[in-house]
């Protein structure tokens, strides 16, 4: 079920806008109220047992995470449906697919600064034990803060990765233009999928265009 605003969880969350969804969970803005302070929870509306072992990994795995570019993990809890939230940092800003959307084509310098961010959030996440995989770098999912700092965001389909295939899982999707070919199912995900889809991104930054899609490159 989706929350309306005012609707409190846990006794200290109280809902306060819906700020994003996709096909299996929604994103709130809320009000920490014992902390004081504003939220973002994210609401995993698919029940499957599959789906919620995916998502409570991710909020044990996220909560380890500490980058001054990746949001923080605080909290995580199990609603009276059985569904899962997770409650992180809320980031204010704007993310760059709605910058490029507003102003057109970026210009390099400020592009090469936030590359600089979330490349160096990159390299803290592969070098994790097992490396993590975000799988889902796109200019939506990076978020310039009011201070101008990149924020990565959204680990809704992160993978570990296992070089020989055995352990590493992660729920599936692809982002058309960002996606690599073996995100597609023609390999294997690895730390070079992530690069992939950030060179995919900074192509839509610097352009103001979609890139081609990674399946038209590779049966051309």
């Amino acid at each position: 079920m989706k929350y309306q605003p005012g609707t409190v969880l846990q006794g200290k969350y109280q809902i306060i806008e819906l700020i994003g969804q996709g096909g299996y969970g929604v994103v709130y803005k809320a009000y920490a109220m014992h902390l004081s302070v504003p939220v973002a929870l994210k609401h995993n509306l698919d029940r499957s047992p599959i789906a919620q072992e995916q998502f409570q990994r991710e909020a044990k795995l996220l909560a380890k995470l500490r980058h001054p570019n990746l949001p923080r993990v605080t909290d995580h809890f199990i609603v009276g449906t059985g569904e899962q939230c997770l409650v992180m940092d809320y980031i204010k800003g704007e993310n760059l697919a709605k910058l490029v959307e507003r102003r057109g084509k970026l210009p390099p310098r400020e592009v090469l600064r936030y590359a600089y961010e979330v490349c160096d959030a990159l390299i803290y996440l592969h070098a994790q034990t097992p490396p993590i995989i975000h799988r889902d770098i796109k200019p939506a999912n990076i978020i310039i803060t009011n201070e101008g700092q990149a924020m990565l965001v959204d680990f809704g389909i992160f993978k570990w990765y296992d070089p020989h295939g055995e352990t590493s899982r992660g729920a599936r999707g692809v982002t058309p233009g960002y996606s690599p070919p073996e995100q597609y199912s023609l390999g294997q995900t690895d730390g070079r999928s992530d690069i992939y889809a950030l060179g995919a991104t900074l192509y839509a930054l610097l352009s103001g265009q979609n890139p081609p899609d990674s399946l038209e490159l590779y049966f051309k």
